[in-house]
């Protein structure tokens, strides 16, 4: 037992660093727009985060389902098969990403225009796209080989590309920005030129001849990049739940609060997604060894590495809870010195963070299934707790308990679907059992 918590710690640890430190870049690049540029720069970022929050979300599905499969061909003793499951992953990543950099290239203000910019925001809008889609193979290409490499025995070199990446981008983000004054064109060459070298860090795996992958052109094989697709499917419904979700949110803060509802909604973001990092990091961490263990038809320990996702979020989770409570509104104030939007938003936050309490058992829990390629109820739950459950209780909840219902409905949400994750063990329990049965008899 000793050993298996040691290997957990190996994989989580680096995971967790390198998904906090990424979290924490993003909140730094707003912070440097923002002052540097100026609020309606900060809202042309805003405008194109359903696009980029896409392509992210395309990636992660395509790398976590080639991840997955690939652990578990590593433990069933396929290595070349698993490594070839890994070049496919690398190839669809490629294409999409070329796709995505030509149409951003050429027509930045009309994918502008779709998401919704108006006239003052176009231009800013569309220099963002042009330039960070530009980059796009940089983002794709350091988010999949992070946890490729991660997953080949190497995730200390994931977590130092990861580290690498955000050092980078923070320090060429105050050079573009308040140096060469490119404004917000500055700000997405920055982000690009961080990513890019996290990819050069990442290949040195390979270069080394660090693992067991190796680099060479793929053999395609359809049912293998559908199988990909299928297996990722949840993570992509993980990685776009929360545009859909901060969009839902958006429209009642704005209609019930206004614009400092806005405000105190938008740093609550920021911290959420740095604490969010957390139990993600986790999650990914725990996924090579659920994975391996599954191919190797070692259940007893596949429900251990589960059982200490778990016991580790959860008890982060109450850590976390408990800084929020007393160190909370001194977190609001370096967004913000004024005293009714940090009263506004730390009343809601020590509400809206309690949900993380049972989001990191969640989130946990569809790691396992997509993990162990139960892809079906992996999307199930993903699907519910993203877009299901939270909206429900966003659109009914204000109207019956007034503006309160905001922040509790997405506490709500992360019960009903603990509750359902509760009941998918409760009959896979009852099913198993029976079948049993019909056996003995």
């Amino acid at each position: 037992m000793k050993s298996l918590w040691k290997e957990f710690m190996k994989y989580a640890v680096p995971s967790v660093i390198g998904m906090m430190v990424s979290a924490l870049y993003i909140v730094v690049d707003g912070i440097f727009v923002g002052r540097g540029v100026g609020a309606s720069a900060l809202a042309a970022v805003n405008v194109a985060v359903p696009l980029t929050t896409l392509m992210i979300a395309v990636t992660m599905m395509i790398t976590m389902g080639g991840a997955s499969i690939m652990s578990i061909k590593f433990g069933e003793n396929k290595y070349e098969e698993g490594n070839n499951i890994f070049l496919q992953s690398i190839f669809l990543i490629v294409v999409i990403s070329a796709v995505l950099s030509i149409i951003g290239v050429l027509f930045p203000q009309q994918l502008a225009r779709m998401l919704g910019a108006s006239d003052e925001l176009l231009k800013g809008t569309a220099d963002y796209l042009r330039y960070y889609l530009l980059f796009g193979i940089g983002f794709s290409g350091s988010l999949a080989l992070s946890t490729f490499v991660r997953n080949d025995g190497n995730p200390n070199l994931a977590m130092f590309s990861l580290i690498v990446g955000a050092v980078t981008n923070i320090a060429l983000d105050y050079m573009f920005i308040f140096i060469f004054h490119w404004g917000i064109a500055g700000a997405a060459i920055a982000s690009g030129l961080g990513q890019l070298s996290s990819v050069i860090i990442l290949l040195t795996h390979f270069a080394r001849k660090k693992g067991t992958l190796k680099l060479y052109m793929p053999k395609l094989k359809k049912h293998e990049l559908i199988r990909i697709l299928k297996t990722g499917t949840p993570e992509f419904i993980v990685q776009l739940s929360p545009a859909v979700t901060i969009f839902a949110f958006n429209q009642v803060v704005i209609s019930r609060l206004g614009e400092i509802g806005m405000a105190g909604y938008s740093i609550i973001g920021y911290i959420s997604t740095v604490l969010l990092a957390l139990f993600i990091g986790v999650s990914q961490g725990v996924q090579p060894l659920l994975s391996y263990n599954y191919g190797k038809r070692d259940y007893e320990k596949v429900n251990k590495v589960f059982k200490m996702g778990v016991k580790t979020n959860f008890a982060a989770s109450l850590v976390i809870y408990g800084i929020i409570l007393i160190f909370g509104q001194k977190i609001i104030s370096v967004f913000n010195g004024n005293e009714a939007l940090i009263k506004l938003t730390y009343d809601a936050m020590i509400i809206y963070v309690l949900s993380f309490v049972i989001a990191s058992i969640n989130i946990v829990n569809v790691t396992y299934y997509q993990s162990t390629e139960r892809s079906k109820i992996a999307n199930i739950i993903s699907t519910s707790r993203g877009m299901v459950f939270t909206i429900i209780f966003l659109i009914v909840l204000p109207h019956i308990i007034g503006n309160i219902g905001i922040w509790v409905s997405i506490i709500l949400g992360e019960i009903c679907t603990l509750l359902l994750i509760l009941y998918v063990a409760y009959a896979k329990k009852i099913d198993l059992q029976t079948n049993n049965k019909k056996i003995t008899v």
